[in-house]
């Protein structure tokens, strides 16, 4: 096993109550009157040039009653906002002495202790990491918040510990040597300081020479924003020295450069280093990323120091639920927005014993259920499997909360996995509550949710900090210090000469006395003579032992190859600006004063001089009297005692930094904190229910909402239990994708750290709804998720849906082979044959009339992924389309018309990998609406897993929509294709093998096979009938314009004899009116004269005349060509329906139980449970070898029987 995982368990948390909020609701159920002047005291102080600003702001910031002012109008006072101190004392509970015996005091970033051991001889170590428990209690709330952390802080340092160890074992590992994807960046040096309001970050550069290739940084997952890195000397490699920094900024424009540079942060104040002599080497991992689980540890570390909501339920597993406190003070509500012929007797419900079961609404039954448990119970948890509808149940609910919420109700908080399933959700909240904030700056949506984004609402309208805010003393703070420590280093910035004497005479390197010899030696090497072009004390000293320090980053060329592409452009931007500290327009770049060092000379080395005769000669009053081959490393040493001084006072500056650098946020949050108190929405992912925890708890929040909570992990649902918390939503479905885990030991058994707190609670009985009508895929699709979902059932919307084109009514189909898979340089899986077959059909479906946009190409793995897509981009029929080719745990949520497929896995051992995650394939198989094709190797899924069994066990009944070849279906002719091969998509124009010979509007008959596409669109190649000015008939294509003149091959008249040959190579001009000249071949005056004919009498014997010629000059060979191969196809055909009827013919006519009884010898079939200590669902496992029958055909057994078992 890797690493020291070892976690020190800490003492029980001290518990620091606060009292609960119980606002005092309002006895009537109608909506409230006089919310809209809940903004009037944030009236925008207006001026001529603020009438300009944020015209899409109508209603300028608040509910729509704010007043506007005229813009000549002298300003008016507004009253003050206030500054909420409960943000300082949540900021400031982490100011407490670390103490590694309890996990509530460990620091944000990791120490150097935690990823590496000093002078390591072994890179294996065995892991000690908490237990997690997934069924059943825990026996305290500290138990269950330590194990958490444990695994939460593990999850995030293992990685790039890993990664640590692998370097100090092999301090030359190339990159693709790595085991644990490591990155290696070599020759890192600090080229200077950027002293911005968030930290003191260091600059760096640094080379790819590890690496080997190009980096697109654009599409590259290294060095992002908030990544964890770890740097040590390059003549240490983590032997003794190891710093931990994250990723300050990370500017495009400077990565772009050669060699590279970019800004960090070091993990402490204690740990910075200047000296931009010093090389050091960094690396960081590829699967690791600190910065998400950042927050959530500090949450969990402030949970422990609070009170916490629901813990009877979380904790101790009770599983009957009763109403929030605030629904059992008051009953009534409002369900006209429900209910909308209710009328009257809807406006004042009691909905814990009265709910009106009777009236019809726009919901099924499941999801009226549904909806009832989110509105009275304090914490609802409802299941919605792939199309029931989870989003348009929550967009309900929420629009019924808001309607009974009074006007001193805290704001509800609506969170997300992800960016864009929160857009979507406040985009259906936009409909009846515009006015809605949401915290973090990236969106796709520019029209919707960007203006309602807390930096937009700020922008729109002026404010001023809180009175006795610490927001402008902080920020004069650290204008102060960012000049001080600028003054501190601008010594090292100096390169035209040496450190000057006056320098170490001021940080006590030198004494007075030593300082007067420099000085007066100085001068007396003046009047001796000295070249005018050394200046300086320290640089006549030196005299020839300066010497100009090389070791820098230089510019490197690794020719045309690129590494591989991590990310698309948006998902990068998306990650680096949810991670940023503040939220501002620009993600990229770090604002502040920046100091560039240029500091390129020291002394030379000399041979034998140790740092002891340094010592020694630095003891001489007069530093004249130490010998000229002493003084380099003299200097040397003088040099390193300096630049520790100036260190240690920049550290000390950074200290004040960091607490200058917390006031401002706590001002600015305490700024924030006045706005979101006037939303009645405010929304964001569930990082950010971590990152701005601090905030949200100031506005005292009652309701929390999260969607896609089965895809979040536990701690970062446990943060979100705010202590005024009364009422926790949380949407999902636990059969479909888990939350993510760095390192995939921890997301199972026995750490299980991959199972959200929603499918937790689920498998404990803990009381939830479940959705079971779905409206997204028509039945022939939705019959593959029987196996996962046993009682979904059909909306009648998705019964009429049109087929899909080209395929004949076959609307899903499992497309089996026998290609292998490859690894690639990522080691990620990937199918060339597969991939080509996808492409191929891809084409076909497009030719039949399928929007490309329409179509979705889903797999697995990431390598797959890339070769799908870059075989797209390579046809040039598909030039300028757009395709959505995406990885599986990727699309989650998303949809689309027609889904492909590509399954990958291929192999003699039967292994299948991600296929075996049962969640995974339940959002694989749920993907389509109308048509649903797989592509892979069934065999093996079969072998190797239940679920997949179960899969192709649907599939090959009636309608059997499975086999070695795919059925296509000509639109035209209804004449079936099967295609076995991607060779056989070359043969086919998106119809079948007969060929077209229509007429097209030029005259010619259609060239191509039969194809659904309009003629129009073709370009035909046959030689131009058309003839030109010149009398000549036209030599091109035909779909070429014609010239008006040809360029005729003519001769001067001969005035003797002469041969052919030199007749030929005789004046060659074009033919005009004054060529006085002679054909060689002349035309009869007739065929000079001759016009096209156009006429609609004479096209048809000119057709009929051209495909004479043209079946007599060689068209009887391509038509024997099609003859053949339709017999072929005809074949294949039969020989398909052969081999399918023979391979299936199980299925057909045995139940299962008769299936695995007959094979009951060969097949052995092992359910796998949990030990006790958790899990949720079996793994089922088989093993057994196909039986062949003694009379199959070669190439029957060759092939395989699919699942004759």
């Amino acid at each position: 096993m890797r690493g020291n995982r070892g976690q020190s368990r800490g003492n029980k948390a001290s518990l620091h109550g606060k009292k609960p909020f119980n606002a005092a609701p309002s006895k009537g159920a109608y909506r409230p009157d006089g919310r809209g002047n809940r903004f009037r005291e944030l009236s925008r102080e207006d001026t001529g040039d603020d009438q300009k600003m944020n015209a899409y702001f109508t209603e300028r910031f608040g509910r729509g009653n704010a007043v506007r002012e005229p813009a000549n109008s002298p300003t008016t006072a507004r009253p003050s906002m206030t500054a909420n101190l409960s943000i300082r004392k949540y900021v400031k509970a982490f100011d407490r002495p670390v103490d590694s015996s309890s996990w509530t005091t460990f620091r944000d970033i990791p120490s150097s202790n935690e990823i590496f051991t000093p002078n390591r001889a072994d890179h294996e170590d065995n892991l000690e990491v908490s237990e997690n428990i997934v069924v059943g209690p825990y026996s305290s709330k500290e138990d269950y918040l330590e194990r958490h952390y444990s695994l939460l802080r593990e999850d995030a340092v293992a990685p790039l510990r890993d990664v640590v160890s692998e370097v100090q074992m092999y301090p030359r590992l190339m990159e693709s040597e790595s085991e644990n994807s490591a990155h290696v960046y070599e020759k890192v040096f600090i080229t200077g300081f950027t002293f911005a309001n968030t930290g003191v970050a260091a600059r760096i550069t640094f080379s790819l020479r590890r690496s080997g290739k190009k980096i697109n940084w654009e599409q590259s997952k290294r060095l992002i924003t908030g990544a964890i890195v770890a740097l040590t000397p390059v003549n240490d490699m983590f032997k003794s020295i190891c710093h931990v920094a994250f990723i300050a900024a990370r500017p495009l424009n400077g990565l772009q450069q050669n060699p590279p540079e970019i800004d960090i942060f070091f993990g402490a104040t204690d740990e910075i280093e200047i000296d931009p002599q010093q090389e050091w080497v960094m690396v960081e991992s590829k699967n690791g990323f600190y910065e998400g689980h950042r927050h959530t540890l500090q949450g969990l570390q402030m949970l422990a120091k609070e009170r916490f909501p629901l813990s009877e339920h979380i904790i101790d597993i009770k599983r009957d639920i009763p109403p929030p406190k605030y629904l059992e003070e008051q009953p009534l509500k409002d369900l006209t927005k429900l209910f909308t012929t209710g009328g009257q007797d809807v406006l004042n419900v009691d909905i814990l014993s009265d709910w009106p079961n009777d009236l019809p609404s726009e919901l099924d039954q499941s999801q009226m259920d549904a909806l009832r448990r989110i509105l009275s119970k304090r914490m609802a948890i409802v299941q919605g499997p792939p199309g029931t509808g989870k989003t348009h149940v929550s967009v309900i609910a929420i629009k019924l909360l808001l309607e009974n919420m009074t006007s001193d109700d805290p704001p509800i908080i609506l969170a997300a996995h992800t960016n864009h399933a929160l857009d979507q959700l406040l985009r259906h909240v936009s409909a009846f509550e515009p006015e809605f904030i949401r915290l973090g700056g990236w969106t796709k949506d520019m029209e919707t949710i960007k203006p309602r984004t807390l930096y937009e609402v700020k922008n729109a309208v002026k404010h001023s900090n809180p009175m006795g805010s610490l927001r402008q003393p902080a920020l004069t703070k650290l204008k102060q210090l960012a000049k001080d420590m600028i003054q501190l280093l601008i010594p090292l910035t100096e390169g035209n000469e040496p450190l000057k004497a006056t320098l170490f005479k001021k940080y006590g390197v030198i004494s007075d006395a030593q300082y007067e010899s420099l000085v007066q030696g100085a001068k007396e090497w003046i009047r001796a003579g000295a070249e005018d072009s050394v200046s300086g004390d320290i640089a006549m000293w030196l005299g020839d032992e300066r010497v100009e320090d090389k070791q820098r980053t230089v510019p490197e060329d690794f020719g045309i190859e690129f590494e591989e592409v991590d990310l698309e452009f948006e998902q990068l931007k998306e990650i680096e600006a949810e991670n940023k500290l503040i939220d501002e327009e620009d993600h990229e770049t770090l604002k502040g004063p920046r100091i560039v060092f240029n500091e390129p000379f020291t002394g030379h080395r000399s041979i034998g001089v140790n740092e002891q005769t340094a010592l020694t000669e630095m003891e001489k009053r007069d530093l004249w009297q130490i010998p000229s081959e002493y003084r380099g490393p003299v200097y040397r040493h003088m040099q390193q005692r300096v630049k520790e001084c100036i260190r240690q006072k920049l550290r000390e500056f950074a200290r004040q930094h960091a607490v200058a650098s917390r006031e401002a946020r706590i001002g600015l949050w305490e700024l924030d904190c006045n706005y979101l108190k006037q939303a009645r929405i405010i929304g964001m992912t569930t990082t950010g229910l971590s990152k701005y925890r601090g905030l949200l708890q100031s506005i005292e929040p009652k309701i929390v909402l999260i969607e896609e909570a089965a895809e979040t992990l536990e701690s970062s649902i446990a943060v979100a239990c705010f202590e005024t918390i009364e009422h926790l939503i949380l949407v999902g479905d636990h059969q479909q994708l888990r939350g993510h885990c760095n390192d995939a030991q921890l997301a199972v058994m026995p750490f299980f750290l991959g199972v959200s707190m929603f499918e937790r609670l689920v498998t404990n009985k803990v009381d939830f709804s479940q959705l079971k009508r779905q409206r997204r895929m028509i039945p022939e699709i939705r019959r593959l998720l029987k196996p996962i979902y046993e009682d979904l059932e059909d909306h009648p919307s998705v019964l009429d849906r049109p087929p899909v084109p080209g395929m004949g009514g076959v609307n899903s189909y499992f497309f089996t082979h026998k290609w292998r898979e490859t690894t690639d340089a990522q080691m990620s899986k990937t199918n060339e044959e597969e991939a080509d077959m996808i492409v191929g059909f891809f084409k076909y479906l497009v030719a039949n009339g399928t929007d490309s946009l329409d179509i979705a190409v889903l797999t697995l793995y990431n390598g797959q992924r890339k070769l799908i897509l870059r075989k797209l981009r390579d046809q040039r029929h598909l030039l300028g389309d757009y395709f959505k080719v995406a990885a599986v745990d990727s699309y989650q949520g998303e949809e689309n018309g027609v889904i492909l497929l590509s399954l990958v896995r291929c192999n003699s051992q039967g292994k299948i990998g991600f296929l075996e995650a049962e969640n995974r394939v339940c959002v694989a198989l749920s993907r389509a609406q109308r048509g649903f094709y797989l592509f892979g190797d069934a065999p093996s899924l079969c072998i190797s897993s239940m679920l997949w069994w179960e899969v192709v066990k649907v599939v090959s009944k009636d309608p059997r929509r499975l086999g070695f070849y795919m059925p296509l279906t000509c639109e035209k002719h209804k004449e079936k294709t099967f295609v076995k091969d991607p060779y056989d998509f070359r043969t086919l124009d998106g119809g079948c093998a007969r060929p077209c010979r229509e007429p097209m509007a030029c005259g010619h008959f259609c060239a191509l096979n039969c194809h659904p596409f309009p003629h129009e669109i073709i370009n035909c190649q046959k030689r131009c009938s058309r003839t030109l000015n010149c009398g000549h008939p036209c030599t091109q294509a035909c779909y070429l314009e014609c010239k008006s003149d040809c360029e005729c091959i003519i001769v001067e008249q001969a005035t003797q004899p002469i041969e052919y040959a030199q007749a030929i190579k005789t004046l060659v001009t074009p033919l005009g009116k004054e060529n006085q000249v002679r054909y060689f071949r002349s035309l009869s005056p007739e065929k000079k004269n001759q016009a096209p004919q156009n006429s609609s009498q004479s096209r048809g014997l000119a057709q009929e005349t051209q495909l004479f010629r043209d079946f007599a000059s060689g068209g009887h060979v391509e038509s024997d060509k099609n003859l053949r191969a339709l017999a072929e196809r005809e074949s294949a055909a039969a020989r398909h329906r052969r081999l399918d009827t023979e391979n299936f013919i199980s299925f057909d006519d045995a139940t299962d139980e008769e299936v695995l009884a007959k094979n009951l010898d060969n097949v052995k079939l092992v359910r796998t449970k949990s030990n006790g200590q958790g899990g949720t669902r079996g793994v089922w496992k088989g093993a057994f070898e196909v039986p062949r029958s003694e009379n199959a055909s070669p190439k029957k057994q060759q092939e395989g029987s699919l699942l004759d078992l």
